[in-house]
């Protein structure tokens, strides 16, 4: 496949020391991806100074995909997976995969969901237990992707979204994480998606075998947690290299997490801030919403320079109810299908199969999509447009009542809940090249910039 050709400084990424560790930091439509596969394929090639087997990784399965194939004919020594294949691949090559040992997100949830039924009982009238499962769950991935092994570590680590966790509540969270991890046992699973990492680094560092990789290449590494990055760098020969790209203003996995806590040791970040993927006003908006109150502050951000690409203004269509924004949203995805590629962006795969009911559409998650990819019309969740880019993109329902989701403000509360959000948001927005229709019913979300010259807003 040929690839976009990188210009100016994307060409001296391509070509950073072939040794030691390297960040590479931009916004949306700066060419991260496309950066990370030139250097993997340089740092591939044979005959090139320093070169080897090189892994190209990065957390979501559609990402993966679409690296895959934008990688095609590349040496045969470079390899694509996502970190959960990459883990799975090594743990296996250490004998430690054995059947179905590791835990599904469902069952990973009930037996989350049953260890504080059983800790509660040590802790009656405790207000913690007021809180969703779904933050239990995802606080224990924190704990584990952040590779605390000792109590004492979780108790003294410093937050940032979600300090307002009580003292006292800590050590009843890790009561709970080791009583998971008790009942996950009897049911014969060995780890979850979001623990397996530690289990990687200490194989790794009892491994005396040639490193598998001299190069790793990670792309949407925000994506990643501290540990996972952790145990890549580990996973390189000592004369190799580790190359970063990352996105914090991306981030909806994390929680505010840095690249300088996974022990990445570099002299330079390199920072892009040119946008080569949105128009102007497509920018602006997404500009508007990274600037705005809900993302917080990070030296890891990087501020975009809007392009000067032509585009007409996103439009915002306010509807008289979902039943309508979703015939809007149809009639809009099937009028520009015929010109380019429209991606249909929502919360849930049922969400964007509910909007697209009746078109000729694709899950992105079942296709090896690419940058140019044929006209027609892409279904795809936030979390899975990662990386990806499309002529238009239709997000749907951002209405007040449902951004931020009922389930996200009760699970993490209105500061954190609105963090990830606006990111999840800011993630669909910069998939749009050209053309960017929001809909929604009753008040528009409060995450939408107010600024009334970003949008051109309509009425049916």
């Amino acid at each position: 496949m040929n690839l976009p050709r990188p210009t100016g400084h994307q060409r001296k990424v391509i070509y950073l020391p072939e040794q030691g560790h390297q960040v590479v930091l931009g916004s949306a439509g700066t060419g991260k991806t496309v950066m990370s596969i030139y250097r993997a394929k340089h740092l591939s090639q044979p005959g090139v100074r320093w070169s080897g087997r090189t892994l190209l990784v990065t957390s979501a399965k559609a990402l993966a995909g679409h690296l895959q194939d934008m990688a095609r004919g590349a040496a045969g020594n470079l390899d694509v997976r996502t970190y959960g294949r990459f883990a799975w691949g090594y743990l296996h090559s250490r004998g430690l995969m054995r059947g179905q040992n590791i835990v599904k997100s469902r069952t990973r949830t009930s037996l989350v969901k049953q260890a504080i039924k059983a800790v509660s009982a040590h802790h009656p009238g405790h207000r913690l237990f007021e809180r969703e499962v779904t933050w239990f769950g995802d606080e224990l991935s924190w704990i584990t992707g952040m590779g605390f092994q000792e109590e004492s570590a979780y108790l003294k680590a410093e937050r940032r979204i979600r300090a307002r966790i009580p003292e006292n509540s800590r050590p009843i969270i890790w009561e709970i994480l080791e009583h998971y991890r008790e009942l996950r046992a009897e049911r014969g699973y060995d780890f979850d998606w979001d623990d397996i990492a530690i289990t990687v680094r200490e194989q790794l560092q009892d491994d005396d075998q040639e490193r598998f990789y001299r190069h790793i290449v990670i792309d949407e590494g925000q994506d990643l947690s501290p540990e996972e990055i952790r145990s890549l760098a580990d996973a390189v020969s000592p004369d190799g290299s580790v190359t970063f790209f990352g996105d914090y203003a991306q981030q909806i996995y994390g929680q505010a997490m840095s690249w300088k806590s996974c022990g990445l040791k570099v002299k330079r970040v390199e920072k892009f801030q040119d946008n080569y993927r949105n128009s102007t006003a497509i920018a602006k908006v997404a500009l508007a919403l990274s600037s705005g109150p809900f993302f917080g502050e990070s030296e890891d951000l990087v501020e975009p320079v809007a392009p000067k690409a032509a585009g007409p203004k996103p439009t915002l269509v306010k509807c008289a109810d979902e039943r309508e924004e979703i015939e809007i949203a149809r009639r809009i995805a099937l009028r520009l299908s015929s010109e380019g590629t429209v991606a249909v962006i929502g919360r849930t795969w049922q969400e964007t199969e509910r909007v697209c009911q009746g078109l000729e559409s694709q899950n992105i998650k079942q296709i090896s999509y690419s940058w140019n990819a044929p006209p027609g019309v892409y279904r795809s969740t936030y979390y899975s447009a990662k990386g990806l880019e499309f002529n238009s993109v239709i997000i749907p329902f951002c209405g007040d009542a449902l951004m931020p989701s009922e389930k996200a403000l009760d699970s993490f509360g209105e500061e954190d809940a609105m963090a990830r959000e606006a990111k999840l948001l800011y993630v669909a927005i910069t998939r749009a090249k050209s053309d960017l229709v929001i809909t929604y019913s009753g008040d528009r979300t409060r995450l939408l910039p107010s600024a009334p010259d970003l949008f051109a807003e309509v009425r049916p």
